[in-house]
């Protein structure tokens, strides 16, 4: 109901006297931290239902303290049991960042030379893998092919596989560019990183990391496997849900095979970041290389990714496997922490996304694509095409552009892949975003010469690419 002005006068005179200030409670005040955390659920589960995913564990931490702890939805279908909090969830290739700060602490001790052939270590291992450096396999600029695009690679089946069956798939095929040139991601490299830390400390690999990152780090809630009581995985495709293939955590080993809870992960971002790893460790692992034409390598050789986010600078990494994602991001300029699980591989976006959309809310940023701009047909035209990627690799090889009357179109893995048409948001300046996904977005520049040139914002880092014939 509306007051007129005299009646909303007379409301505050009452408002004021003796009995009514006694009697009536002053409004509860919302804290800035309760506003975000009711931000933060409402905008869960709203990805929760546009993922889709089953279900999800998340976690936000500033300055090493939990600010925001959640589980959404379900860790089994089939029983429906929620997710909680403290949920376990195969963490995929998050693992890698455990992996490369084991390796880099050998380094720092004087085990592990970053720039001799890895045959000095693994004398047995055929070329032409033999002849990658620590460096270049840390940074995924060996050239080694990834085993998961070997069409020989069992995927629908990754049980039973041996040492030599996995080497088999990768450490003898051709590389696939000069060491150094370009960087391609392949788990290949973190697989061999694995058996390179074996050799030097004596210990298999999964107890070496319980004894030197688990337990200094506070991660109780962490193994590769051995316990039963983490969410079941699920894949996401047209509409239904089935579940996830079973795997032995040894097919991806090194490269992917960590259980863990989003808890565990901000103490593992913690002990990265704090005081449990030396200063001069953690400035290795954050250390990044330049490649072979000057251009910088944004993985780090702590398989981290540098990045930023609008202008916020973060180091993170992504992970899936087998009906899992994830995604763990740190922003040191506001030492904020922010972990994604979830038991799903969602179709419409990846965990990247939740992790973004939470830090932005955290953070006090704007959402992704808030600045439309109408549609601009003369700008379409120049854009639209193929382009292939240059010397940064993330798992596809090309992208293709589609100009139409009511605006731009991509298509992953070009024309002829068979990839659904995705409508993309126009931004300005040659810039768009996913219509749905705002957070993958595309920066197209036109020279003198009518060469035109894509950066892609993928996974918090710079991906270049070039037009067909430009």
């Amino acid at each position: 109901m509306r007051l007129s002005p005299p009646l909303r006068f007379t409301a505050l005179l009452m408002c004021c006297t003796p009995l009514a200030c006694a009697t009536v409670p002053p409004a509860t005040a919302v804290s800035p931290a309760a506003a975000q955390a009711a931000r933060a659920d409402a905008s869960m589960q709203d990805i929760l239902d546009k993922g889709p995913f089953p279900g999800m564990a998340v976690a936000v931490a500033r300055d090493g303290k939990l600010i925001y702890a959640r589980g959404f939805g379900v860790a089994d279908r089939q029983s429906n049991a929620p997710v909680l909090a403290d949920t376990r969830f195969p963490i995929g290739s998050i693992t890698k960042p455990l992996t490369c700060l084991s390796v880099l602490q050998q380094v720092d001790r004087g085990r592990i030379d970053l720039d001799s052939p890895i045959s000095r270590y693994l004398p047995d291992l055929p070329a032409p893998s033999r002849d990658a450096t620590a460096r270049q396999l840390l940074t995924h600029s060996s050239g080694i092919p990834n085993y998961l695009e070997n069409k020989e690679f069992p995927y629908n089946k990754p049980t039973g596989l041996s040492r030599q069956d996995m080497l088999g798939f990768f450490a003898a095929k051709p590389l696939m560019f000069a060491p150094g040139t370009q960087f391609s991601y392949s788990n290949s490299n973190t697989y061999l990183l694995g058996l390179l830390l074996e050799a030097v400390t004596g210990q298999s690999y999964d107890s070496y990391v319980a004894d030197h990152i688990f337990r200094p780090f506070g991660m109780t809630n962490s193994d590769f496997g051995a316990r039963a009581d983490r969410a079941k995985g699920y894949l996401t495709r047209g509409g239904s849900v089935r579940d996830g293939t079973a795997y032995d955590w040894l097919v991806p080993f090194s490269a992917g095979a960590i259980v863990s809870s989003a808890p565990d992960l901000v103490r593992f971002s913690n002990g990265l970041f704090g005081r449990q790893t030396s200063a001069d460790v953690r400035n290795l692992a954050l250390s990044g290389d330049l490649l072979a034409d000057g251009t910088p390598n944004a993985y780090r050789k702590g398989c981290l990714i540098a990045g930023t986010m609008q202008g916020q600078r973060k180091y993170s990494h992504p992970g899936s496997i087998y009906g899992f994602s994830s995604h763990i991001a740190y922003y040191p300029d506001s030492r904020l922490t922010v972990v994604v699980l979830a038991n799903g591989q969602g179709e419409n976006f990846p965990a990247v996304t939740v992790e973004h959309r939470l830090a932005r809310i955290f953070l006090g940023l704007p959402e992704a694509g808030a600045e439309a701009r109408p549609f601009d047909p003369a700008e379409a035209a120049w854009i639209a095409g193929p382009y292939a990627i240059t010397n940064r690799r993330l798992g596809f090889d090309r992208l293709h552009f589609v100009a139409k009357d009511d605006g731009l179109y991509l298509s992953y893995g070009g024309a002829t892949s068979g990839a659904p048409l995705i409508p993309l948001q126009p931004l300005g300046n040659g810039r768009y975003a996913s219509s749905i996904d705002p957070e993958q977005q595309f920066r197209f520049a036109r020279g003198a010469d009518g060469a035109v040139s894509l950066i892609l914002n993928y996974y918090d880092a710079d991906f270049p690419m070039r037009k067909a014939g430009g």
